[in-house]
Formats: C-alpha cells, structure tokens, sequence
C-alpha cells in the first residue's frame, strides 16, 4: 500500500523541489497543495485523502500557528512535519497514545521511553 504525502505551501520552486524529490519514491503519492487553498482547503483534503503525512512550510503556519496541533488533533495517526526554509530545519509532530500501568511506566514516558499501545 502506498504512504500518502501532502505538501501545503506556496506554488515555487521549493515546494516543487520537495514534491519532485519525494515523488521519486514509487510507493510514495504525493500530492502538492497551494497553501491558496487555505487551512479549510487543507483539511478537507486531508480528511478526503488520509494521508500518512502532511509538510507544511513554516512561514504558511504563520496565521495559523496553531495548525499542526489541530490537524493532530483529529487526525492522530499522522504526522506532521514543519519546515522551515530559512534555517534549513524542520519540526516533526506526532501523537502517541501510552498506556500507563504503574508510576515506573509514567517515569518511563518521561525520560523518553515510550511503549505506545497497539
């Protein structure tokens, strides 16, 4: 089954690059998106496509900052990925679900030793 890429920002070189270069993979669709569309835009294809991942260039996210916590939010089993062409850095998001039993399993959590649920 192939993962399902969305990249949502600007119509320019950089976003064709990306999309050019993740599509390179075969069992990879990746589907370029104008952050034009806006963030209603974005979610409707997001809930159309389910994809595995979504990019999202930072200076996009500037109105709307809090949009990776949202898409997070109600898409859990994605993930969410930042980049930020300035600095050539980029943040990853992702939402883990961790049964905790006994408080060693919290401390576990803590120091960075996740055991999600499956």
């Amino acid at each position: 089954m192939k993962s399902k890429i969305i990249i949502w920002g600007r119509p320019d070189v950089l976003s064709w690059a990306v999309e050019f270069f993740l599509s390179t993979r075969t069992d990879w669709d990746v589907v370029s998106l104008s952050s034009k569309c806006g963030v209603d835009g974005l979610i409707h294809v997001v809930e159309n496509a389910q994809p595995n991942a979504v990019i999202l260039y930072q200076r996009e996210c500037a109105t709307s900052a809090y949009l990776p916590a949202q898409l997070l939010v109600n898409y859990p089993n994605m993930a969410v990925i930042t980049v930020n062409p300035e600095n050539n850095s980029m943040e990853i998001y992702n939402k883990k679900h961790v049964c905790i039993q006994a408080v060693s399993d919290l401390i576990s959590v803590v120091e960075g030793e996740l055991h999600p649920v499956h």
